[in-house]
């Protein structure tokens, strides 16, 4: 009881003393998150809190190469076999990876509207090559980004789109929420909350987005599980799949049912967010839009 009372005292806390920064960082008159990003701080706050978020990470050089197990670029709509094989600056399979948040590589999947969502995690089969089984749903473009660490070298992602053969759907459009979102996912109700509030959001700013997951049916507070490391993913898209943020959870900020994130959006526009969670066993996703201004 006492440590649940100090974490939520910290969250608290912490909340206290982030809202007038975040309310700094976005005014005209107060130094900016792109003046951050220029000369990052090395230690208090908002050192802690830029080590938990990562904004388009470059791919270092590194491509991946990816086919279908037959070793032809043919995929089609159902369930594919994928063979993904990590090429380092020089062209040569690199074959030596370390492990990021209990993985060697992670492998997100979207569909060209972001109506689809895959966080798969491939299995190292050697020479520099990683096998995953990806199910496409339908006909069509799908974008897919890799996240492994090379050669004991700092976090390295590549994308890449793929076309997909088979019969295609019309794409659907992001729809922007308002206010405190609220849904409702396999079986948990999530209430989200975020500072500042969705309708002003802008680009380059501080933003916390906090999660609070209740039993659907009995409106309890759940205990999750740890997934990958951490109390929760999220995964963020803009409207047009270039700008890239994967973003852990605050430990300390999270406990039982509430998972409290910290990101930045790189850029104006529509965005998607999945957040990521595991719970009796199972990973849960929840997904809603924001609309970010200049």
């Amino acid at each position: 009881m006492k440590e649940k009372l100090g974490r939520r005292t910290l969250r608290l806390l912490l909340s206290a003393i982030l809202l007038p920064t975040i309310l700094m960082l976005s005014s005209g008159c107060a130094t900016t998150m792109s003046n951050v990003d220029i000369d990052p701080p090395t230690s208090g706050i908002l050192h802690y809190l830029q080590q938990s978020s990562m904004a388009n990470v470059s791919d270092n050089g590194y491509q991946v190469q990816a086919s279908g197990m037959d070793g032809t670029d043919r995929l089609v709509s159902g369930s594919n076999k994928l063979s993904l094989r990590v090429l380092d600056p020089s062209g040569k399979p690199v074959t030596k990876f370390t492990e990021d948040m209990t993985k060697l590589m992670h492998l997100i999947i979207v569909s060209r509207d972001l109506s689809s969502f895959q966080h798969l995690h491939p299995t190292y089969a050697g020479e520099g090559r990683f096998e995953a089984t990806a199910d496409f749903a339908t006909g069509g473009e799908y974008l897919l980004i890799e996240e492994f660490v090379p050669d004991n070298e700092q976090i390295t992602v590549t994308k890449q789109w793929v076309r997909i053969t088979g019969e295609e759907r019309a794409e659907t459009a992001l729809v922007p929420s308002h206010g405190t979102v609220q849904t409702i996912v396999d079986g948990l109700s999530a209430t989200i909350s975020v500072m500042p509030d969705l309708d002003s959001l802008k680009a380059g700013q501080m933003v916390m987005l906090d999660y609070h997951l209740t039993d659907a049916k009995t409106g309890e507070p759940v205990e999750l599980d740890p997934y990958l490391g951490t109390a929760g993913h999220c995964v963020i898209l803009n409207e047009q799949a270039n700008q890239y943020v994967h973003v852990h959870a605050m430990a300390e900020m999270s406990s039982g049912s509430n998972v409290m994130f910290h990101t930045a959006f790189p850029a104006a526009g529509k965005y998607r967010i999945w957040g990521q969670f595991q719970y009796k066993g199972e990973v849960v996703v929840i997904p809603f839009d924001v609309e970010v201004q200049p």
